[in-house]
């Protein structure tokens, strides 16, 4: 025997699965009921009050819930997707000579400034003349402003041939105990545009540095020695 839970209909037919009043699900209650006839309709009365059993049908799921996480979840992946299209584009970029089509772009060519040709230096031999030339003139502009030096006590005579110093470069020439610039002692430094007594010179010349002369025996202040007379302006 079948009961419906709900209305307490009772039924003796054992095929059927689902009360005909109201829809729900039969259970077996037994054997010991009442039949009670309905127009239409055998049923069976129970002799006595069952307890009642609570509904088990679980409660239907929220509606939109499983939708709405599927939606974000599709979205988390649609951007997931959209960062790893971005990265490997950004490497076949790289890879396929991105850099070197940038590089080879067109740059603005610098206007050449124009260079001004270094005017020649000039030779050796103009730069020894242009000395000369500047030392003769202040050799002259000092003869202008001193009075001639008055030969000491020490001299022998005031017949002998003189010569004034000319070295502006240095300021003044080496009086040397001999005829070397190596081995000759020097004795005294004699100041430039200074008046010196020529005694005799060596017939042999020699060179030093870019001077070509001979070295010659002179006194000057009391004092005898060597000088080379390629710094000697004769008088």
């Amino acid at each position: 025997m079948k009961q419906c839970p709900t209305c307490r209909t009772t039924y003796t037919d054992e095929t059927l699965r689902y009360c005909l009043a109201d829809g729900g699900s039969l259970i077996d209650v037994g054997t010991e009921a009442e039949t009670v006839v309905r127009p239409g309709v055998r049923v069976d009365i129970p002799s006595q009050a069952y307890p009642t059993i609570p509904n088990t049908t679980p409660a239907a799921p929220t509606k939109g819930s499983p939708i709405v996480k599927i939606v974000i979840a599709l979205l988390v992946l649609g951007f997931l997707g959209l960062l790893g299209l971005g990265a490997a584009g950004a490497i076949f970029y790289f890879n396929s000579g991105g850099m070197n089509i940038a590089a080879a772009s067109p740059t603005p060519t610098p206007t050449p400034v124009p260079t001004r040709s270094p005017s020649p230096s000039p030779t050796l031999d103009e730069d020894e003349q242009l000395e000369q030339e500047i030392a003769n003139l202040q050799k002259q502009l000092e003869d202008a402003l001193k009075p001639s030096p008055t030969p000491t006590s020490g001299s022998k005579n005031d017949g002998r041939p003189t010569a004034r110093v000319n070295s502006p470069s240095d300021g003044f020439l080496a009086l040397r105990s001999e005829p070397d610039a190596e081995h000759g002692e020097r004795i005294a430094q004699i100041p430039h545009g200074a008046i010196v007594y020529l005694e005799n010179c060596e017939k042999e010349q020699v060179k030093i540095g870019s001077r070509l002369g001979r070295w010659c025996m002179v006194t000057y202040q009391g004092q005898e020695g060597w000088v080379f007379n390629a710094w000697l302006d004769y008088q």
